[in-house]
């Protein structure tokens, strides 16, 4: 009895300890299952080795579009939201937008990676898809981040993201492009304006164009548009077929002269930064005429102009010419000199460089050495001589932009009576013009400077006895349009981001900056000098989130120079994007090949994402807690003493 009662307790005590162990293991199993532990790199020394979530969130504005769940990057954030959910404690982050700022680029923690979400916005820089990820990995490892490494990019994956730049492979990462779609791929948005004339005058009726585009594959009817320029309003409604565009003209006329700042507006339920189209231009009352007659100069150029108001004509003779007073007019008519000296000829060289115009009109018995040397210091086109020859108008360049609006259709020739006597012409190297009237022995007879240079010449005198070219209509039309391109239009507008300038006359102070000023901001842009103008240059400003489009003032020593209205490009306005298996083709193009790409419509798509995290261990720790649970229940229902 005594030896059973031995065995019983033994195997009692056995059973206790073995009962006792399973539960201590499954409580420890538990603990650490909690706790979330990994297993760093054998020798690691520094964090360096923990492994890193990276995220890139596209804010262009595109991600504007309807989800859906509301906006494509609030539907975005919800996705970062449910990924930061089911990381681990302890978990780093990096979170990068268009923006690419430096302090985008520090590593965080949860809770700083879900404050800084909420502060992001939609932003007009637009990115190319290899430039966050590239950054992102140029940057750890700058850093030696030896840890492994997980790219989560959301956005709407547009078409225009996508070029041939390299998508460098990360050997130590895992990619998961999350795919955002708007519920309606449609867009209606107004691509461009412009003028039927190019040039703007009180009273004078104004023809806008204003070309609207459809990506939807159904047409819209009854789009309203709106058009507003100062007090100014028009409204109308436009229909725009299906994948298509509408070029929609608005009439009205300027009362006040000015610079005149305008908005466009096209009400559309889909993207709205495309909708708004900002420009701006000058209207002036009269322009200034300055005739600098020569000894065998003719009435004619003074009449041409006189017959319209607009045109302040002064005639001045050349021997009482100041050259100070050259910058007081827009235009100067050079009218039957016969020589230029010297000093002439480098004031009026000065004068065209800083902004001036002239037309030169020779006259009868030139002076051939100080002619060329004048016209080959403006670029134009050398005298050889006197052509005694019956020659007609050959061709007309109606396509050139001298003289767009002035035909009502395209005219290459005109019928005229011959010419008896014309200058014959020369080319150098060096030479920089357009043709814009040639005779038919293909020499030209008019011409105006290629360049930046506001300068037009007549290879013909106007003398009854050299020919009767001054009586015809051809020659009218084409001083008055000298005249009216005098005005130096401008450009209406600028895109944020593009190569185009904006030109302002060179001012006498080359260290002082400009800024263009609006309501809410000001900034300083890129300022160059080509030696005849000051260009203003938004290419660079892409790159400044805070930079909007509008109409700014050019402010420059505390002075107004006009507006200058800016507009965001068009880009992203095309609704065409990349499909998952075209995502993955793009990786595994550039050599990545650890890639799951996926598509979030809703937010059950939102729940169901599961990130993969690596070196992650509380599931093989919760599952063997389990376990030992379950060894205690077999041992306390089995083994019976």
């Amino acid at each position: 009895i005594k030896k059973i009662e031995k065995d019983t307790n033994a195997t009692r005590k056995l059973r206790h300890y073995l009962i006792l162990l399973t539960r201590l293991l499954a409580f420890i199993a538990l603990v650490f299952a909690f706790a979330q532990p990994y297993i760093p790199l054998e020798d690691s020394e520094t964090e360096q080795h923990d492994n890193i979530t990276a995220i890139y969130l596209d804010n262009s504005y595109s991600m504007s579009a309807k989800g859906t769940n509301g906006d494509l990057l609030n539907q975005s954030k919800e996705t970062i939201r449910n990924i930061v959910d089911q990381s681990v404690d302890g978990q780093k982050f990096i979170l990068v937008s268009n923006n690419l700022t430096g302090i985008e680029h520090r590593i965080i923690t949860k809770s700083e990676l879900l404050d800084r979400l909420e502060t992001l916005s939609l932003s007009p820089i637009h990115r190319h898809f290899s430039n966050p990820l590239n950054s992102i990995k140029a940057h750890l490892d700058n850093k030696s981040f030896l840890g492994s490494r997980q790219y989560i990019a959301l956005s709407d994956f547009q078409s225009i993201n996508f070029d041939d730049t390299e998508l460098k492979n990360d050997t130590l990462g895992v990619y998961l492009p999350l795919k955002v779609s708007p519920q309606l791929k449609k867009n209606l948005y107004i691509d461009s304006v412009w003028f039927d004339n190019p040039f703007q005058r009180i009273n004078q009726n104004n023809t806008l164009n204003v070309r609207v585009n459809n990506t939807s594959v159904d047409p819209i009817t009854n789009a309203e548009l709106n058009l507003e320029i100062g007090k100014l309003k028009r409204q109308t409604l436009i229909d725009v077929p299906a994948e298509g565009a509408e070029i929609v003209k608005l009439n009205y006329t300027d009362k006040e002269k000015g610079i005149k700042s305008a908005i466009v507006e096209i009400k559309d339920d889909q993207l709205y930064f495309d909708d708004i189209f900002y420009f701006s231009y000058e209207v002036k009352n009269s322009l200034k005429v300055k005739i600098v007659t020569g000894q065998q100069s003719t009435e004619y150029p003074n009449l041409v102009f006189s017959t319209d108001d607009f045109y302040k004509v002064e005639n001045i003779n050349l021997d009482q010419l100041q050259i100070n007073e050259l910058k007081q007019a827009d235009l100067v008519v050079l009218n039957g000199l016969q020589t230029f000296s010297s000093g002439l000829s480098s004031s009026l060289v000065q004068y065209v460089k800083s902004g001036g115009n002239i037309c030169i009109i020779p006259g009868d018995n030139i002076d051939l050495n100080s002619y060329n040397n004048f016209l080959k210091s403006v670029d134009l086109p050398l005298i050889k001589g006197v052509l005694d020859q019956n020659l007609r108008i050959g061709k007309i360049y109606s396509n050139q932009m001298f003289f767009r609006g002035m035909f009502d259709k395209s005219v290459d020739n005109i019928t005229m009576p011959p010419l008896k006597r014309v200058y014959s012409t020369s080319l150098y190297t060096a030479s920089n013009f357009n043709s814009l009237v040639d005779l038919e022995n293909k020499s030209p007879l008019f011409v105006y400077h290629g360049g930046n240079l506001g300068v037009s010449c007549f290879y013909t005198a106007l003398n009854e006895d050299f020919n009767d070219f001054s009586k015809y209509a051809l020659f009218s039309s084409l001083l008055l349009r000298t005249g009216e391109v005098s005005q130096s239009q401008n450009q209406l507008e600028l895109t944020i981001g593009g190569d185009k300038s904006y030109k302002l006359k060179s001012s006498e102070n080359q260290d002082s900056p400009v800024e263009l000023r609006s309501e809410s901001i000001s900034f300083i842009p890129e300022l160059s000098s080509n030696g005849v103008f000051d260009e203003i240059s938004v290419r660079l400003a892409e790159d400044n989130e805070d930079i909007k489009a509008g109409n700014y003032e050019i402010i420059r020593d505390n002075n107004n120079l006009g507006y200058l209205s800016l507009n965001y490009d068009r880009k992203e306005s095309l609704l065409n994007y990349y499909s998952t298996a075209s995502i993955n083709e793009y990786f595994e193009k550039n050599g990545i090949l650890n890639v799951n790409s996926k598509e979030i419509i809703d937010f059950n798509d939102i729940e169901k994402l599961s990130v993969e995290k690596p070196n992650e261990y509380w599931r093989i720790l919760l599952i063997l807690a389990l376990v030992f649970f379950l060894m205690e229940m077999m041992i306390v229902l089995f083994w019976k003493v």
